[in-house]
């Protein structure tokens, strides 16, 4: 049967083909579509989870996924820091963030403003791949402080052009250098000033672009010490902590600080959840390729049909059964779906070499499982648009197909 079936569809090549190439296309866009939203969510929470930290703490009414740089209080700080939980602190480290966005590498980039003392939270065993950490020494951050007073403030009308122009540093990672051809040295433009990198760090941090904080905080809030959000580092925890520790001191805090604290482990899936109306198109546009996919199958053996109504009334008349021709009809319909499978894979991890040959700081990722959900619709989509065309030629009367010219 299986030797007749491919016969079958050597007979007619072109359509075959084309078939194939349908199902193929098909496949491709729910691969392509899966494993871009997934591997760039995926890669933006795989950065987030490098920051050495458990929890992030923001505004009660700001999001962590789309957050744009708030103004927060840097006096939550040591409230943060001097936070209890049955009797003992547990917080070790509180690393304030600020936030801002600039245009390099050919898109908009996510920049962390970070006191440098802090960086080595962000870098983790990443090392500088080329040129130094922003703010050598800390001597902006220094002179910054020495002018504060009590309450945190300077006057930052105290701050010399030339102080100011020494601070604008920049570090980035190694991928945008390479996608912007940026190297130590070289000068970018942001908040009017020029802004220059004076490293560059292996990637996969939780920033592509960094610079100092007390930069952003000179420049943008005329040296009040807000910042958009907090890492905090927790102590280890007892022994004897509940397995979900990391959880009570994030409602506890929150409810102590008035604020709103998250979990950094939970980050990936707050991601999925905002952006969780894009999942919704996607499936959506991959479902409506997926059955025009499987309706141009259903002409297809419809019409293989119609073009051997004599063949499978001699079939029928030498004892062929219902359930044999219907056996056929499903059997080619999968061979051509398996075939467009895996035609639509190949075309598939070619589309990921295309795109990320094009625009590197896209990440595509074809994970097994989206192999595996393109191999079961493709062979269950060809069974079933198999169905109707095999059920006709099951039923057809063998006296008028073999009298059908």
């Amino acid at each position: 049967m299986l030797l007749l079936a491919i016969a079958h569809l050597r007979h007619r090549k072109l359509r075959t083909t084309l078939s194939i190439l349908a199902v193929g296309i098909g496949i491709a866009m729910l691969i392509v579509m899966l494993g871009l939203s997934h591997g760039m969510l995926n890669e933006v929470a795989d950065r987030m989870q490098s920051v050495d930290a458990e929890l992030i703490v923001l505004p009660e009414n700001e999001n962590v996924i789309f957050t744009a740089g708030a103004a927060f209080s840097g006096k939550y700080a040591p409230l943060i820091d001097a936070f209890e939980m049955d009797g003992r602190r547990v917080v070790k480290r509180t690393i304030g963030v600020m936030v801002d966005t600039l245009h390099m590498g050919g898109q908009q980039q996510r920049l962390f403003g970070v006191d440098r003392d802090d960086m080595n939270a962000f870098l983790g065993r990443r090392k500088i791949i080329e040129g130094r950490l922003f703010d050598a020494d800390r001597k902006f951050g220094n002179l910054l402080d020495s002018m504060r007073n009590e309450n945190g403030y300077y006057d930052p009308t105290r701050i010399t052009e030339s102080q100011e122009a020494s601070a604008c540093e920049l570090v980035i990672d190694t991928r945008l250098a390479r996608v912007g051809k940026y190297s130590v040295g070289d000068q970018i433009t942001f908040l009017g000033r020029s802004f220059k990198i004076v490293g560059i760090v292996q990637s996969g941090v939780a920033g592509r672009v960094f610079c100092p904080i007390q930069v952003l905080q000179h420049f943008k809030n005329a040296g009040v010490p807000w910042v958009s959000l907090f890492f905090v580092q927790l102590r280890p925890q007892q022994e004897t902590a509940a397995s979900n520790y990391d959880e009570r001191v994030a409602d506890a805090l929150s409810a102590h600080i008035k604020a709103k604290v998250e979990l950094k482990t939970a980050y990936r899936q707050l991601m999925y959840e905002s952006f969780s109306q894009v999942y919704i198109y996607i499936n959506a546009a991959s479902g409506v390729a997926l059955v025009v996919c499987f309706l141009f199958i259903l002409l297809t053996m419809y019409t293989m049909v119609l073009e051997r109504t004599r063949e499978i009334g001699i079939l029928k008349s030498l004892g062929a059964g219902r359930m044999y021709l219907l056996r056929m009809s499903v059997i080619e319909a999968v061979i051509i779906c398996t075939c467009g499978t895996i035609v639509g894979i190949g075309l598939a991890f070619g589309a990921k070499y295309g795109l990320e040959s094009a625009k590197p700081l896209l990440t595509m990722t074809i994970e097994p499982k989206f192999v595996a959900i393109a191999l079961a619709i493709g062979v269950v989509g060809g069974s079933l648009s198999a169905i109707y065309p095999g059920y006709r030629a099951a039923n057809l009367d063998p006296v008028a197909a073999l009298g059908f010219d």
